[in-house]
């Protein structure tokens, strides 16, 4: 920034000062100097990274969150298979299977889904295809496989196979609804997040024409790691600490602050007011412990808290957060790929001699 800074002072791009929502001053530039700017004081070379276009996710850090130009709240009323049809570009698709997917005993969640997509890929006749239908079919098909392989229920949205494979039997119809609603949801405001490793990892395998089931497994690899899918264990341990001792670490707190977001996370807000109606408790608890991590850390809670939230109001399994994120992202991934595939080889860095 303090390079842009000092372009405009020598008059080579220029600069619009404008009145922040907060009264802030902040200064603007117009897209196309920056890019014209870029590419004229950028040197040449093979291998140089390029500037990403993307139309699938739309976020800035004010908490602007919008999925194909639709904000995540409206994604959320529709809810997670028209989302995923929304990012993916389809009119619509039948997220069930009849297809057997038996389940590894000492298998944990994530593992049954990457599991799924070998096994799916391994199947596939058409697998080598990088027709845009059959990517679409691939990740339709890596959901509802999963999804069955995961409940051992071939029927009703993902979310609500989830509930009834993690909840009681004893449970009671109203409480069962509301968990649902609040999974769906948790998949709904998931299905992308732009470019984040995983989507990145994904884009760099469909540059090198690898087949769209292999691009979701590399998607799905690079987003295994506590960083990302699994940063709700964290959050959920840390959520539980706050309730057996009502204090808040020194050190940074999991599920608080986010590298895109300054102020709240848009998507854990979202799931946090359908937590409140699964355990107005749980809820309270959280805004608890938000108000005071606020207070010694300056820091909002992000998606991974309100994950973990979700895990302890409805007692679900404790992978559970990070099964949701990894079903969720499957749609974003491959809605990515169908992007970078046009490219080919671009995405090729170099090492700093």
């Amino acid at each position: 920034m303090s390079t842009l800074y000092a372009y405009v002072s020598r008059g080579v791009i220029a600069r619009e000062a404008v009145t922040g929502p907060e009264g802030q001053r902040v200064s603007r530039f117009r897209r196309d100097d920056v890019l014209a700017l870029a590419r004229a004081r950028t040197r040449p070379r093979a291998g140089a990274v390029p500037l990403i276009e993307s139309e699938v996710t739309q976020l800035d850090a004010s908490g602007r969150l919008a999925f194909r130009g639709v904000d995540v709240a409206d994604c959320a009323v529709w809810g997670f298979e028209r989302t995923a049809c929304h990012v993916l570009g389809l009119s619509h698709a039948t997220w069930s299977t009849a297809r057997d997917a038996p389940v590894p005993g000492d298998a944990t969640g994530a593992d049954i889904v990457r599991r799924t997509v070998m096994r799916s890929a391994a199947r596939d006749v058409r697998r080598a295809s990088l027709d845009s239908g059959h990517c679409r079919d691939v990740a339709v098909t890596a959901v509802a496989a999963s999804t069955a392989a995961l409940t051992g229920l071939h029927d009703g949205t993902v979310a609500e196979r989830l509930a009834r494979a993690w909840m009681p039997e004893s449970a009671d119809d109203t409480w069962r609804d509301g968990v649902t609603r609040a999974l769906d949801v948790a998949l709904t405001v998931l299905v992308d997040h732009e470019l984040t490793a995983s989507t990145l990892a994904a884009r760099t395998a469909a540059g090198v024409g690898a087949d769209p089931w292999m691009v979701l497994l590399t998607g799905l690899a690079a987003m295994s790691g506590r960083a990302q899918a699994g940063a709700s264990r964290a959050a959920t341990a840390a959520l539980r600490a706050w309730i057996a001792t009502r204090t808040v670490p020194d050190a940074a707190v999991p599920g608080f602050g986010h590298k895109v977001y300054v102020g709240p996370d848009p998507r854990a807000a979202l799931l946090l007011e359908r937590v409140a109606t699964v355990s107005p408790e749980t809820a309270d608890v959280v805004d608890a412990f938000a108000v005071q991590v606020a207070r010694e850390h300056s820091l909002y809670l992000n998606i991974d808290a309100a994950l973990a939230a979700l895990v302890l109001a409805a007692d679900l399994p404790a992978d559970a957060g990070e099964v949701v994120f990894t079903l969720a992202r499957i749609p974003g991934l491959m809605a990515h790929a169908l992007e970078e595939y046009p490219h080919g080889l671009r995405l090729r860095p170099r090492a700093l001699a």
